[in-house]
């Protein structure tokens, strides 16, 4: 998003936010793999081919994206994931947004945002794949020219108990600018169709927060 028509904080503030971000956001991270991986280790480390984590699916959900120095968007999202096999799936979304910056008098800003990549996932253990992910992007809102970028992620997904699974790891974005980051989610196996979950992504500009409804075919 474009906020350059915004003024910025102080130096001296900015830097003090980021600095607290990164720290948290840090710690966020350190916090979700080790406890993945303490439980893991708990685990058998007999070797598995297949870890039975559904990769066709299609969900919808709402997420708020709070931009440093730029808008605070709510958002519709609806999202899918097929599997080619027992490794690759692609996947694909679409979201409409709509909010306003945080600056008085500032004007609404609405968009939609639409996605489209492939993945890849294999087991390192019983309970515990790494998947990895790469996406083209198209954003386009009223502020901005229609703008095209790429996301990339690796992380680690966990059968922590028998109803919940457990994802982290890192991020990167580029559209309008770069941005590391992390992100997490808890997934809630309510039968074999139903789940229901929570995500966090902490970027270098930016905090999100989803909840969303998931149907594993």
């Amino acid at each position: 998003m474009d906020d350059g028509a915004h003024p910025d904080r102080p130096f001296e503030s900015e830097d003090m936010e980021m600095l607290k971000k990164t720290l948290m956001a840090s710690a966020i991270a350190a916090a979700s793999l080790a406890s993945i991986n303490a439980q893991a280790q708990s685990q058998q480390t007999t070797p598995v081919r297949d870890n039975g984590f559904s990769y066709t699916y299609g969900q919808f959900g709402y997420d708020n994206w709070d931009y440093d120095n730029g808008p605070d968007v709510d958002v519709l999202s609806g999202e899918g994931s097929f599997a080619l096999d027992e490794h690759l799936f692609l996947r694909g979304g679409a979201s409409f947004y709509d909010g306003d910056y945080d600056s008085p008098g500032s004007d609404d800003v609405d968009g939609n945002r639409l996605y489209v990549g492939a993945g890849f996932h294999t087991p390192l253990q019983r309970g515990l794949d790494l998947v990895g992910t790469a996406d083209v992007i198209r954003d386009d809102n009223d502020f901005n020219d229609e703008e095209w970028g790429y996301a990339v992620s690796g992380g680690l997904r966990h059968q922590t108990t028998e109803m919940l699974e457990l994802s982290g790891g890192v991020l990167y974005e580029d559209i309008y600018d770069g941005n590391f980051g992390v992100y997490g989610q808890g997934l809630v196996n309510l039968n074999r169709a139903w789940d229901v979950g929570a995500r966090v992504a902490f970027t270098d500009d930016s905090d999100n927060i989803g909840l969303f409804g998931r149907y594993n075919f």
